[in-house]
């Protein structure tokens, strides 16, 4: 286990000065209680403000917009509920994996990237590439807003709840600033439970996080403008300066905005007023500074003008399904604050004797410098992002899928698996790899490794044709040791690329709306099948990839089928930087007469989804893209399928991996 109190060799300058926290008194119990009630204040207020791009003004609301008893439903807290039953049911190890099951269980909305990544855990990824694949939302807010239960349930142990927070956001946002956005929160949260000087806590969090990464940036812009003496107006156009973005959920925008509030705040309401009036995402930016403030003033010194409209209850948003099974089942969630706060404190201990943190009176002791991250916790972050790893009682495996978990027709594949003994003695391990039907089979792996030692499998895959390969391709990795039980299967998948036919680019002849009136080759249809020249290629998910084919102003006109088990009502779209004309089954369902900065989520209410329905069997998607003469950058067009009903859940098992000229296949 790695020290979680070895100092970091730059803080051997900090103050040494004895800290103490006892998770049984009052001090303890009145910050949890803080942090919950002003998590619930900020995104209350910020919530009626949240827009989903960013604006250049600054709002001006210096009290809530709406007010209800318990506050405003939001994914910030009631996420962290379910969150809380990982904890107490899991335990101290609780792991990313374990997570996958309270993700499929309790949360039922698919905002953003929520509903990306749940959609590849319905695929059969695992944690961290259900994070990564196929999600463009992974610097998004989604996960920095659920940093509280960590910092509460390892107060004063920073280490510790960064840890967790990785754990947490990998599951949703790999490889993104989202990892970086939550694992500043909850050390900076984490820490406030015993140090109260703001830009100390500022300069925790960023040790934990790259210093090149623009979650470092967005914080240092607001460090630099009030040194300078600048307004808090000023430090948040420092922040849009230093990391530029349109989509309001951007994560390091935010960050900043919360330190904003976290330094520029006169007293707990204004500082949650300054970081909401910045504006992107109210309600998890208010949320967020609100659980610092919370943490640090204690329960006790909250304002009760802002605390006491929304009482002790807790508000969610199960009654619509937007979270599942939080109020029923074996170990329902807490249904105030009060419960909440004693379930909490009941985990903190687990955890803290866990990583052996409490002295023999019970008591949580460190210095300053012990609250600062590790010489190995960047490492750790780095390597969080790449592999699944599976711990077993003999041997551990990580899967290294390099980079992409996508299978291609016709191309051979490489999948490595790294075996490490974790027992005392030598072990003799025959290593299998079960292939989907029809894939041809790989030779057995034979390796006697000592104890501790690790090796590397390199499964070299052969190339099999587009009609063998499905939605989801599950293989599994089976292990025999001499003389030892056998360990469990290690069950892993790859997933079908999208398949994709295009034709173009043709010339542009004329304005754009003239354009996606008249009909090319590509739109007629002859002897069964679409006139123009067409290219077979396919893509890794939602993202077309058009950007190197629609280089100059032209028409591109894409093509790709949806495979769909039965009748059904689905949402559908496009959404592209140009103009464009879309059409399924040869019927018209969407113009879009100019195009807009993409923002590709399965949730939009508006924008370019259309309530279809796909017939059982093929669907044929046609897409014409128009680029005109005042279009500047790449040309981005993202294919978009969701449920037709409230939660519009990822429609994973339509098919959009094999063209109709490919024999059918019963999985999917």
């Amino acid at each position: 286990m790695t020290d979680l109190r070895a100092d970091r060799a730059d803080n051997t300058t900090l103050p040494s000065t004895r800290l103490t926290l006892d998770l049984q008194g009052q001090d303890y119990y009145d910050r949890v209680y803080g942090c919950w009630q002003g998590k619930n204040a900020g995104g209350t207020l910020g919530t009626p403000l949240e827009k989903a791009f960013g604006e250049d003004e600054p709002f001006d609301v210096w009290w809530y917009p709406e007010l209800a008893e318990g506050g405003l439903p939001n994914d910030d807290l009631e996420m962290q509920l379910a969150w809380l039953k990982a904890a107490e049911e899991v335990g101290p190890g609780l792991t990313a994996r374990d997570m996958t099951g309270y993700w499929l269980d309790h949360i039922g909305y698919n905002f953003d990237e929520y509903g990306l990544s749940k959609g590849n855990l319905r695929l059969g990824l695992e944690p961290p590439i259900s994070g990564s694949h196929n999600n463009w939302f992974v610097d998004c807010m989604g996960s920095p807003i659920r940093s509280e239960i960590w910092a509460c349930i390892a107060p004063g142990a920073p280490r510790v709840a960064a840890r967790l927070a990785i754990q947490d956001a990998i599951c949703d946002h790999a490889g993104g600033e989202g990892v970086n956005g939550e694992v500043f929160n909850a050390a900076v949260e984490s820490s406030a439970f015993v140090v109260q000087d703001p830009v100390t806590l500022i300069n925790i969090g960023l040790s934990y996080i790259p210093a090149d990464s623009a979650s470092a940036r967005a914080v240092r812009a607001v460090l630099d403008a009030h040194r300078a003496g600048l307004d808090w107006k000023a430090a948040r156009e420092a922040v849009r300066q230093a990391t530029p973005h349109y989509v309001a959920q951007y994560s390091p925008i935010n960050l900043g905005f919360q330190v904003i509030g976290l330094l520029y705040g006169t007293d707990f309401g204004d500082g949650m007023c300054k970081t909401v009036n910045c504006g992107y995402d109210t309600d998890s930016s208010g949320a967020a500074i609100g659980s610092y403030l919370g943490i640090l003033h204690g329960s006790s010194r909250l304002p009760a003008r802002w605390v006491e409209p929304l009482g002790d209850t807790i508000a969610t948003n199960e009654s619509w399904g937007g979270v599942k099974h939080l109020s029923d089942g074996l170990r329902p969630v807490p249904q105030t604050l009060d419960e909440l706060v004693a379930r909490i404190r009941l985990v903190a201990d687990r955890v803290l004797r866990h990583h052996g943190l409490l002295n023999p009176a019970g008591l949580l002791e460190l210095t300053e410098p012990d609250l600062f991250a590790d010489p190995d916790f960047a490492a750790e972050l780095a390597s969080s992002n790449s592999v699944v790893t599976v711990t077993g009682p003999m041997v551990s495996v990580t899967i290294d899928y390099h980079g992409s978990p996508v299978v291609r027709s016709d191309e051979p594949r490489t999948v490595t698996t790294e075996l490490t003994n974790r027992r005392e003695e030598a072990l003799e391990i025959t290593a299998e790899l079960a292939l989907p039907t029809g894939w041809p089979p790989v030779a057995p792996q034979q390796v006697t490794l000592q104890p501790g030692a690790a090796f590397k499998v390199n499964w070299r895959l052969p190339a099999v044709p587009r009609a063998l390969i499905n939605n989801s391709n599950r293989l599994r990795l089976d292990l025999s040791v001499e003389g030892r039980p056998a360990p469990a299967p290690i069950p892993f998948v790859l997933v079908g690329a999208v398949a994709q036919r295009v034709s173009g680019p043709y010339l542009l002849d004329g304005p754009v709306d003239a354009a996606l009136a008249g009909e090319l080759p590509p739109e007629r249809v002859a002897d069964g099948g679409r006139l123009g020249g067409w290219v077979q290629r396919s893509v890794e998910g939602n993202d077309a990839e058009v950007g190197d084919l629609l280089k100059e102003p032209g028409v591109l006109y894409i093509q790709t089928y949806l495979e769909s088990p039965d009748d059904r009502s689905v949402r559908l779209g496009v959404d592209a930087s140009v103009a464009n004309r879309v059409w399924l089954n040869n019927t018209p369902i969407a113009t879009v007469e100019s195009g807009r900065p993409v923002r590709p989520s399965l949730n939009a209410s508006s924008g370019p989804m259309r309530s279809v329905n796909l017939r059982r069997g093929w669907n044929e998607l046609l897409i014409k893209l128009v680029r005109d003469h005042d279009h500047s950058g790449p040309v981005d067009c993202f294919v978009l399928m969701a449920g037709d009903d409230r939660l519009r859940a990822v429609q994973y098992d339509v098919g959009r991996s094999r063209l109709p000229g490919d024999a059918v296949s019963t999985e999917l």
